[in-house]
């Protein structure tokens, strides 16, 4: 397993306001929420923040590359998109959704209490994978993140 461990700044620390910090794209994606064990599939709407939130996202089938859209802001929006290969051979990319809300952040020693205001973490991984990385195998994993502004 292996994930980009990528925290998005929230504008104005309203990491917890759905029209200034959210994440879209998922659609169709297995979501495992890992606090209850609860498995979905993610519909259309965009994943936001009311609460602790650790969901991992599992792509449908012939969907190998993630490509979400983060906005960060009341105008602004960060654009992700993962790749993942063994020895050349396209291998399907998960992504996590993580923000820690209040009680999870006073419990973190490396943490601010009042940080979870302030971000959002978007991780494109490859997860769940049996298959063991074999000596001599060549991973290439790219993450390309784009920014720009949202036209509302």
């Amino acid at each position: 397993q292996t994930l980009f461990h990528t925290y998005f700044k929230i504008e104005g620390g309203k990491a917890l306001d759905k029209h200034v910090c959210n994440v879209s794209g998922l659609s169709g994606y297995k979501r495992l929420n890992q606090l209850t064990n609860n498995e979905s599939v993610q519909g259309d709407e965009p994943i936001f923040i009311d609460g602790e939130v650790d969901c991992i996202f599992t792509p449908p089938e012939g969907k190998p590359a993630i490509e979400v859209e983060v906005t960060t802001g009341i105008n602004s929006r960060v654009s992700v998109r993962a790749t993942a290969a063994v020895d050349g051979e396209i291998i399907p990319v998960s992504a996590v959704v993580w923000n820690p809300h209040i009680e999870k952040s006073k419990l973190m020693g490396d943490f601010g209490d009042q940080e979870y205001h302030d971000m959002i973490c978007v991780e494109p991984g490859v997860l769940g994978s049996d298959e063991k990385l074999s000596a001599g195998k060549k991973v290439s994993f790219i993450q390309k993140i784009t920014t720009g502004t949202c036209t509302l």
